[in-house]
């Protein structure tokens, strides 16, 4: 559907160039004659715009429209001067019926699994043509397929524009497209020192020794970095998770470092409220700190702060600089609220990071020796190459016309276009197996079937549903009651005990809210009262994702959850459920897709990959969903650990 010409030397392009001269980049875009169609929500009629692109702007309460997007590499630090955006053959029509707005977000907790079609009447209302633009675009410095340090630039065109009060379309044919860029005058080096940093307090240094010994036999080169060493020679930033950070952003710079394993959770079981010491970080209760970031979505079902440890993957913007995450200089990081603004952030990862969130040495033994035999050889793959899915239907979306099983059908679209093709089979434990005549109660998402396919052994186990810290559940076809019996059962933090799969350890990505909040405890679960423990009064002693990979003798070797409320997306956009095209649902097909097409299939490296495609197609600071769907995206384990 896009024709790209590419003229002057961005085909030859490489990191040891070096240049201080405008460099020009030019391309055509042509598109498709667009089609209208009829919807009907709730009784109301609206059209419907498709030119059968990959793309569809998907945005709560603003029209649906058709989208195409180029994403350009160069070396880390090119400067961006200028984008010229001709549009070529402008027609308009008129359209009997109002665009269709995007639906709300929906959030993936148990408490309210219904979506709203509500218009932004600063649109709806208006006669301007909407986008304002032909185009936008946005850039960041993060990494590449090859793990190379890249200067991404994102242009999304927006062929459709939109007049609601005129019900008028206007659209164009083609485009012409030219990119004014300047090179650095230098690049990073790329010659690696240390592949693997491992970052840990004293206390749990010599329990790291025989996993930095064996990643050192086979050829991972491996630093040991303490927390007190880093405490005395990084003394220039605000607090103790931005002098990590700036230690990270040395050794990426310097060494090189491709991954960083962060050492260290919450101290112990019973630590109070929150995990707290400021609204910014977490330090005193934390073997290891963590950083608190300040996206406030308001309403009534929010977070009052949720930990991201893309934080200390994030350590360049796109120039190369250091990436702050503080840019208003107000020592609240990541902050975007409605009343006291929003910090510019990069967000995309510049190493891939991920944590052990150990809570003593006993749990940090556990997950370095399953490391370490993981490692030891390819996995026997009758049972590596199964994958197993876990869904049923997530969100009622009948009210909309629709009846879509979303947590069965995100699970399944990921199988068929990533991992089929990779040798993979799937074992399917959905909700609407209970539907079928006579049912086959035996491959629902039931405890009882969950921990029997864990154990008989999965490469992969992917879970697509609703969640909190304690536990993970799903809805049965049609049935939307959170009553007793009224569901599958899902899985919780007391069904950990029954995973007996030893060896054969899976990479567990969970979908839903809170999976991954590191800093629930047992004497804060308790708290009822407290709306934000998430387990409603329920003893929670760690998280579920916690839980996975520091479960002795089975569970997972790593795991991927959220640490605050996740979203979804239902309806359709251009044909395909958009459970699969944005937010969760989305960033969670982003891992598979880069798990198959890198050669290295590191689990860090998957997780970066996921990040880096998600932001290319949703830049994180344009919609505070998308940027928290990227910051909450917590990986826990090994980052350096090779998939298989």
């Amino acid at each position: 559907m896009i024709v790209l010409v590419l003229v002057g030397s961005f085909t030859t392009l490489g990191l040891g160039k070096q240049a201080a001269v405008t460099e020009q980049q030019t391309f055509a875009l042509q598109f498709a004659e667009p089609k209208t169609s009829e919807t009907t929500i709730q009784s109301t009629v609206y059209n419907q715009i498709s030119m059968g692109s990959e793309y569809t702007y998907y945005v709560a309460g603003k029209p649906v429209l058709p989208m195409y997007i180029e994403n350009l590499e160069f070396p880390l630090g090119t400067t961006i001067i200028s984008i010229d955006f001709v549009p070529q053959g402008i027609q308009t029509m008129t359209v009997p019926y109002q665009i269709l707005p995007a639906p709300q977000a929906v959030t993936l907790d148990a408490e309210n699994p219904q979506a709203e079609y509500i218009a932004d009447q600063s649109i709806y209302s208006s006669a301007q043509y909407f986008p304002d633009n032909w185009f936008d675009y946005s850039s960041g410095g993060g990494l590449n397929t090859n793990m190379q340090h890249t200067t991404f630039l994102n242009i999304r065109t927006f062929p459709v524009r939109y007049s609601p009060a005129t019900n008028t379309v206007q659209y164009i044919q083609s485009a012409d497209v030219t990119v004014n860029y300047k090179l650095p005058e230098q690049t990073m080096s790329s010659t690696v020192t240390y592949q693997l940093v491992i970052i840990t307090p004293n206390k749990f240094a010599s329990n790291l020794k025989k996993l930095v010994d064996d990643k050192i036999a086979k050829g991972v080169t491996t630093k040991l970095m303490t927390l007190e060493e880093i405490y005395a020679n990084y003394t220039t930033g605000y607090d103790e998770p931005e002098n990590i950070k700036l230690f990270v952003f040395d050794a990426v710079k310097n060494w090189g470092t491709q991954y960083v394993l962060l050492v260290g959770g919450y101290k112990g079981y019973l630590q109070g409220r929150g995990g707290r010491d400021t609204a910014s970080k977490g330090v005193t209760n934390w073997y290891l700190p963590v950083r608190y970031t300040l996206l406030d979505e308001g309403g009534t079902e929010h977070d009052p702060g949720f930990i991201s440890d893309l934080y200390f993957a994030d350590v360049f913007d796109s120039h190369g600089n250091f990436s702050s995450w503080d840019s208003n200089h107000d020592h609240i990081y990541a902050k975007w609220s409605g009343i006291s603004g929003k910090d510019i952030i990069d967000l995309y990862p510049d190493v891939a990071v991920s944590r052990i969130a150990a809570r003593n040495t006993w749990e940090l033994n556990i997950i370095v020796d399953k490391i370490v035999k993981y490692e030891a050889a390819a996995p026997d793959p009758t049972w590596f190459k199964n994958m197993v899915l876990v869904g049923g239907d997530s969100f009622d979306d009948r009210p909309y016309g629709l009846n879509i099983p979303e947590g069965e059908y995100s699970t399944w679209f990921v199988y068929n276009e990533s991992m089929k093709a990779a040798g993979f089979t799937a074992t399917r434990l959905f909700a609407t197996n209970h539907n079928k005549t006579p049912p086959v109660d035996d491959m629902i998402p039931s405890p009882k079937n969950i921990v029997r396919e864990v154990n008989n052994g999965c490469g992969f186990l992917f879970f697509d549903g609703h969640g909190n810290p304690l536990s993970w559940n799903t809805h049965y076809f049609d049935t939307f009651s959170w009553g007793r019996g009224m569901t599958p059962g899902g899985l919780s933090d007391y069904d950990m005990i029954k995973f007996k799969n030893k060896d054969k350890l899976p990479v567990t990505i969970i979908g839903g809210c809170h999976n991954s909040m590191l800093n629930i405890s047992l004497i804060w679960s308790l708290n009822a009262k407290d709306m934000f423990t998430w387990v409603y009064g329920q003893p929670t002693p760690r998280s579920m994702g916690e839980w996975f990979v520091a479960k002795k003798g089975g569970g997972a070797i790593a795991s991927i959850g959220n640490t605050g409320l996740g979203y979804g997306s239902i309806g359709i956009i251009d044909g395909l459920p958009a459970v699969i095209q944005a937010l969760g649902g989305y960033v969670e097909r982003c891992f598979f897709k880069a798990y198959n097409e890198s050669t290295a299939k590191t689990f860090g490296g998957s997780w970066t990959g996921a990040i880096t495609k998600y932001l290319q197609t949703w830049p994180g600071m344009a919609e505070q969903a998308d940027a928290k769907t990227v910051e909450e995206w917590l990986p826990l384990g090994d980052p350096s650990l090779v998939i298989g």
